[in-house]
Parts: structure tokens; C-alpha cells; sequence
């Protein structure tokens, strides 16, 4: 009985380890068509009635359990209009995959939200706590 249940407990890690590789490594969301994303209102979204100052802001070095993130964002018309991650950590193939993924969705997220009040990526919360802590001081410097 305790063979049975130790492969048993064998084959669930080894299927989640298989699992959480190809989810992190190669699945990637399918974008949506121009109609559907047009009818669509993101969950993440939160209405800004301050509008910021126009201009580039850099935020400070956010530190976090695997380096640093720094976020420079780009105000005109009172609106943020990109936000741009310029230094973030690669030491480790794991650490460059997961940034290499999360942070693309996350200046969109910011840009949309018109703030730094959106959701985390699950698997990447460490890389959001840096990415929005960046982002915060960017938007005290525009706000």
C-alpha cells in the first residue's frame, strides 16, 4: 500500500512539474481579434480622473527577491502612453524567462489601467511587487 500511494504521489509532481514548464515556457494566450477586443472591457481597468503632468519619468530601482526593476513611463495629454521597463534581472534563465513574459503584460496592464492598480500574473508576483513599486514612483513624479 505505501509503494501504491508513494507513485502515486511520484506521478502528480512529476505531471505538475511537466505542467507548470510547459505553461511557463511555451504556452502562450491567444490575442484577441480586433472585434472582440472592442466589446470587451478588461477587469483590470480602474477610471483615472487625475490626468498627470506630460513628460518622461523614470521610477526609482525597486528591489525584490531577484533584482531590481526600473519603469520609465511616458505621459502626454495628461494620459500615461507607454511604459517601458528598462532594467530588470536576467541572472538566471528562470528569472530572464518568467520577466521575459510577465513584464510585456504588465506595461500594457499599467497603460490601460491608466494607473498601477491592476492584477499579477500568477507565477510572476515577485516581478509585479518590483514592476509596481517602480511604477508607483513614476506616477507621484507625473501626478
Amino acid at each position: 500500500m505505501k509503494k501504491i500511494i508513494t507513485v502515486m504521489i511520484a506521478t502528480i509532481t512529476l505531471l505538475a512539474m511537466v505542467l507548470d514548464v510547459f505553461f511557463l515556457f511555451f504556452y502562450t494566450p491567444q490575442k484577441t481579434t480586433a472585434a472582440t477586443a472592442s466589446t470587451a472591457t478588461p477587469a483590470h481597468t480602474v477610471a483615472k480622473t487625475t490626468a498627470y503632468k506630460d513628460g518622461t519619468y523614470l521610477g526609482t530601482d525597486a528591489s525584490y527577491q531577484y533584482g531590481a526593476i526600473q519603469v520609465q513611463i511616458t505621459v502626454a495629454n495628461g494620459k500615461i502612453t507607454q511604459v517601458k521597463t528598462v532594467k530588470y534581472p536576467t541572472d538566471s534563465h528562470h528569472t530572464a524567462a518568467i520577466n521575459a513574459q510577465a513584464l510585456p503584460v504588465y506595461e500594457k496592464a499599467a497603460v490601460s489601467a491608466q494607473s498601477a492598480h491592476f492584477s499579477n500574473i500568477s507565477g510572476a508576483t515577485e516581478t509585479w511587487h518590483g514592476f509596481q513599486a517602480s511604477l508607483k514612483n513614476a506616477l507621484s513624479q507625473a501626478g
